[in-house]
């Protein structure tokens, strides 16, 4: 099963993005969570903001309400009333 978490589900949220970012490098505080995979990174913020980046692209987006993380894809979905982005780890 592919979990819809909310942001308002904190612990929880910290708990799927640290199994995401297993092969990273996962920093992660009361108010945010870094996960740094060397050629990309993943940056989820308490208020909201998403912050992704890999060579060639990067992606803000504020007001991120709930993540989809997809562990047998290998990706993070924020899918919001104004937007849809997804993000793919490195390597699946």
């Amino acid at each position: 099963m592919t979990p819809r978490v909310q942001l308002t589900e904190w612990e929880t949220l910290i708990d799927e993005l640290r199994r995401f970012g297993r092969r990273g490098d996962i920093t992660a505080t009361d108010d945010r969570i870094h996960i740094d995979f060397g050629s990309a990174r993943v940056e989820l913020s308490r208020d909201g903001t998403l912050q992704t980046g890999m060579p060639l692209h990067d992606f803000t987006h504020d007001d991120t309400v709930a993540v989809v993380v997809d562990h047998d894809t290998g990706t993070l979905t924020v899918d919001a009333e104004t937007v849809s982005y997804t993000f793919r780890r490195p390597g699946g």
